[in-house]
């Protein structure tokens, strides 16, 4: 009996979250009209003209948009898991005079929100020269105070009498990181893919350094094209969100087995 119910519960649960997911596939067939009228849920006219519209490049180059949302996403991600997970070996492995003041600085990092390093990150990115360009904005991504907390805390599950042992044998020491690495795959990877939703979903910096419409990421492209006129068939904007959704899905399906596993050892821990 428990377990009905709580089957029942959780696909209760699992239709609340997943409506609004339909709802944006479905309209992406439907006229504003539909759209706009709460009690249509299912289009009268299933046409694929709205998605060809999207394509064609009538309002924006959606193709473009989508590959800069890709590129810099995946940058940041791996860029922030290498960054973290060596700041995050040395504080977990080793012990000195300033380690707490560092990780007190990850924890202001964490706290600080973005828009208050908008106007200084600005200015450094247009000093470097890139501004809008892709770059300037996955450059500054690849720093994560959360990263830094997250792998200092993995690092200190590697068992010490490994790492005494390799450097009893003589390893360098970012020999001896390299080794380790493959003990803590789950928690490179999940980081990895959650940097990843961070990075895509993003919208102050991207806004703040992207300016022309080919260097702009996806999310930035569809929200210009929401506020520009809702004369707009909206259909365009449940499409390109809809597909939208498509690199994060395959993302996650990469990543589900490690992250699963990081949970389960983390909660072990």
């Amino acid at each position: 009996m428990v377990t009905i119910v709580s089957t029942l519960s959780l696909l209760l649960v699992a239709c609340v979250f997943l409506y609004p997911l339909f709802w944006m596939v479905l309209g992406s067939f439907k006229s504003n009209s539909e759209i706009f009228n709460t009690r249509i849920f299912w289009p009268k006219e299933w046409t694929g003209k709205y998605f060809s519209i999207l394509f064609s490049g009538e309002y924006f180059s959606f193709g473009r948009a989508l590959l800069n949302s890709v590129a810099i996403s995946i940058g940041q991600g791996i860029g922030a898991t290498i960054l973290a997970a060596l700041a995050g070996y040395i504080l977990g492995v080793y012990h000195f005079r300033g380690r707490t003041t560092l990780i007190a600085v990850g924890i202001l990092v964490v706290l600080i929100p973005s828009q208050m390093v908008a106007l200084p990150l600005f200015v450094w990115v247009n000093t470097l020269g890139l501004f809008d360009h892709p770059l300037g904005v996955a450059l500054p991504g690849m720093v994560s105070g959360l990263g830094l907390l997250f792998f200092t805390r993995v690092f200190t599950l590697v068992p010490k009498e490994l790492i005494e042992v390799a450097r009893m044998e003589g390893a360098p020491e970012w020999r001896i990181f390299l080794s380790v690495l493959p003990m803590v795959k789950p928690f490179l990877i999940a980081f990895g893919f959650a940097h990843f939703v961070l990075a895509w979903h993003a919208h102050i910096i991207p806004m703040l350094i992207l300016h022309s419409e080919s260097t702009r990421t996806l999310p930035i492209s569809l929200a210009a094209l929401y506020g520009s006129s809702l004369n707009s068939p909206q259909a365009v904007l449940m499409a390109g969100s809809a597909i939208g959704m498509v690199p994060l899905i395959a993302v996650f399906g990469f990543a589900y087995p490690q992250l699963k596993s990081a949970l389960q050892e983390f909660v072990a821990t």
